[in-house]
């Protein structure tokens, strides 16, 4: 098994999420804190060819996805800055770009082509059941009554587990553990397999006593395919720092970058 780098990004702003689709896309969510401003993004996700950068609403902060369906992004707006609950739905459509519709009521699923929300109308609650492309309310509300929401399959995704430094050594071969018993890692390691490969993160101490997030990727003979810094002289523990997902594997660069690699 091999890795390849395919490409790396970088924007200056904050990442706030990573959302590969089932269509070969990768949608970015990032914001900039100080200046109170999101940006949406999307590549390829193989290529990191840009299908659209930097798109922004209205509203420029209290905004964020809600969900991505068949290449429909479900943007959502907040209640009140100041409440997370969210309220209303944005439709946009990666393929053309554009805002397919609006609708103003409250989210609660998908299902067969179609989006389900709450309404409130003279204090009474009730189901709508819109079409994703159109947003045109289904003809017959019966139909709502056969729709149930569809569950989200995370079976593709690979996220890492923490294990301890013995468990660690453990599945080294006696050349690498000469290598790692070098590092003064700190707290539990994260650990995640695939295809015959390790992949492992940890946050090394240094000698000015910050931390630097370092990676490195196995195979089952002891080689190491990729070594890297993942950040360097930070102050606290980051959380998981890459996932998997199909064949492949994403890497956080500090707060605002990450880079993508084929799993071969």
């Amino acid at each position: 098994m091999q890795l390849k780098k395919l490409y790396k990004y970088n924007n200056g702003r904050q990442l706030f999420r990573l959302l590969p689709t089932d269509t070969g896309k990768l949608v970015i969510e990032e914001r900039d804190r100080t200046i109170k401003e999101v940006f949406f993004s999307c590549l390829d996700v193989c290529t990191g060819r840009i299908i659209f950068s930097d798109l922004q609403f209205d509203e420029k902060y209290w905004i964020g996805i809600q969900k991505i369906y068949k290449d429909v992004i479900l943007f959502h707006r907040f209640e009140r800055p100041d409440l997370p609950g969210h309220k209303g739905i944005i439709a946009y459509d990666i393929k053309s770009q554009t805002i397919l519709w609006e609708n103003k009521n409250s989210f609660l699923y998908t299902s067969d082509d179609r989006v389900v929300f709450m309404t409130f109308e003279n204090g009474i609650k009730s189901l709508i059941a819109v079409d994703y492309l159109s947003g045109e309310p289904e003809p017959d509300g019966r139909i709502i009554l056969t729709l149930e929401p569809e569950k989200e399959d995370r079976s593709s995704y690979i996220h890492s587990k923490k294990i301890s430094r013995n468990n660690f050594e453990e599945m080294l071969k006696p050349e690498l553990k000469k290598k790692f018993s070098q590092f003064v890692i700190k707290d539990e390691i994260h650990f995640a397999n695939k295809s015959g490969l390790k992949f492992f993160s940890f946050h090394q101490i240094s000698e000015i006593g910050k931390y630097d997030n370092r990676f490195f990727a196995i195979d089952d003979e002891g080689t190491i395919l990729l070594e890297e810094t993942l950040n360097k002289g930070i102050e606290k523990l980051e959380p998981e720092s890459f996932f998997i997902k199909d064949d492949l594997l994403f890497l956080l660069f500090g707060s605002s970058g990450f880079g993508v690699y084929q799993i071969n």
